[in-house]
């Protein structure tokens, strides 16, 4: 087809004005097209999981940065259609649609009734060998969950998925084990089953200090997955590591590794825990889902991983690949029944940390003896008068020289309830002061 070439009007200094108000109403197009284009990807962006949780006052600050940006011909009769902010979480995610807020859960009208015989629905241990890999993935994938944490958001003004993470089946009829730190704050719980049926779940209980949750949704003939002995294990052993690591598209992930080490003693967030360590993939979204030995018995708890191996001579972070740590099945088990049975885990704790100077920084007239590093306001230390760096000499009369001491005496000798003496010594004087032990897991 020939090209039409029309000539120039005869007005030609006017055309040309028009011409360049016509080159700016379209850039003014393209800008504000980009604009869209753009809030959509940081949307997206900040929908997927993996992605760092966006709290209340981050999502307020998303807002606050975006509105100045859309133009006033957007908006109607003065309302700002700004959207609003999405939140990321570690787990699958749906669209802002998918995930409009649920009703919000009314509260159980019934107290939960512990069950001593829960044991009666648990599963057996597998008494085939399974010859492949995917034979045990077969046999387990079914009993792993997708945990869904709802929160209300003020500055939305709607329940949103919060956060989410794994879990796995251990009795046919709804009992189901995933990490404290998955449902923490939740004021909604949602469990999708490998067969896409979503349930709300019951918290049965939970213990902040071994990082165990228990939940209970209404369903019955569901796959459980066999207790393993994590004492039993060896370094060496191949194992699988099933969950959600990223996202929806990814749920169900399974990973494949090595025990690397079976008791690594790791700190998170102040709280010291024994873990299994492995080489296997873990992502945000594992936290919760079960650690698989070649029996299809679950063996641990997938809980965290190292990002960061240390920093280098310039101060640049060294990234960390292949360290991740499961909670051994054992003590999770442990925990699981006390909560099932009892519906709570009573842990004695004073509310301190209690820290040690290293004697290799250490001045030469300086004592190496514990002292208090920090007081959680209102608990029984902090009522009790102990303050930061006190200096521990001792408890109920036992001299003490070391903080582990300190601690095992907490932990292992004494009961919720019990009053106990420290003896500390502050600016050259030797105090005693007496402190009712209390619960760990309801200290402010």
């Amino acid at each position: 087809m020939a090209i039409r070439q029309i000539s120039y009007p005869a007005d030609y200094e006017n055309d040309r004005k028009l011409r360049r108000e016509h080159r700016g109403g379209c850039a003014l197009v393209i800008i504000l097209s980009l604009l869209v284009v753009g809030l959509s990807v940081v949307s997206m962006a900040l929908t997927a999981r993996g992605a760092t949780l966006v709290t209340p006052k981050t999502a307020q600050m998303i807002v606050e940065q975006i509105e100045p940006l859309i133009p006033p011909t957007l908006k109607d009769n003065g309302e700002s259609t700004v959207p609003e902010a999405p939140v990321a979480t570690p787990a699958p995610q749906k669209t802002a649609e998918q995930t409009a807020a649920p009703a919000k859960a009314e509260p159980s009208p019934t107290p939960y009734i512990p069950n001593p015989t829960f044991m009666e629905t648990a599963a057996s241990p597998f008494t085939e060998t399974f010859e492949a890999l995917p034979d045990i993935v077969d046999a387990v994938a079914p009993g792993v969950v997708s945990v869904i944490n709802w929160q209300t958001l003020e500055d939305l003004q709607r329940v949103v998925e919060y956060g989410s993470g794994s879990g796995f089946v251990i009795t046919t009829d709804g009992y189901i084990l995933t990490n404290q730190h998955v449902i923490e704050d939740a004021e909604r719980i949602t469990v999708d089953l490998h067969n896409g049926e979503e349930y709300d779940a019951v918290l049965i209980g939970a213990d902040k200090t071994s990082d165990v949750a228990v939940l209970k949704i209404d369903a019955t003939g569901l796959t459980a997955l066999p207790k393993g002995d994590s004492e039993a294990i060896r370094v060496g052993e191949f194992v699988l590591a099933i969950g959600d690591p990223v996202q929806t598209e990814l749920s169900g992930s399974v990973t494949f590794g090595i025990i690397s080490a079976k008791s690594r003693r790791i700190t998170i967030d102040g709280i010291a825990n024994n873990y299994i360590q492995i080489d296997a993939a873990i992502n945000f979204g594992n936290s919760g889902g079960p650690l698989i030995d070649m029996n299809g018995n679950v063996i641990g708890m997938n809980s965290a991983k190292t990002i960061t191996a240390g920093y280098d001579s310039m101060g640049r972070t060294i990234s960390a690949e292949g360290i991740g740590f499961a909670l051994p099945i054992n003590r999770v088990w442990e925990i699981a029944t006390q909560l099932i049975t009892t519906g709570k885990v009573e842990r004695p704790g004073i509310g301190v940390t209690i820290a040690q100077r290293n004697a290799n920084y250490a001045t030469e007239d300086e004592e190496i003896r514990p002292y208090i590093q920090s007081v959680t306001e209102g608990g029984p230390a902090d009522q009790a008068g102990i303050q930061v760096n006190d200096v521990l000499l001792g408890v109920d009369g036992i001299e003490m020289s070391d903080y582990s001491e300190f601690v095992n005496y907490i932990q292992q000798q004494t009961k919720v309830g019990q009053k106990i003496v420290f003896t500390v010594e502050r600016e050259g004087q030797t105090l005693e002061l007496t402190v009712t032990v209390g619960d760990l897991n309801q200290l402010p």
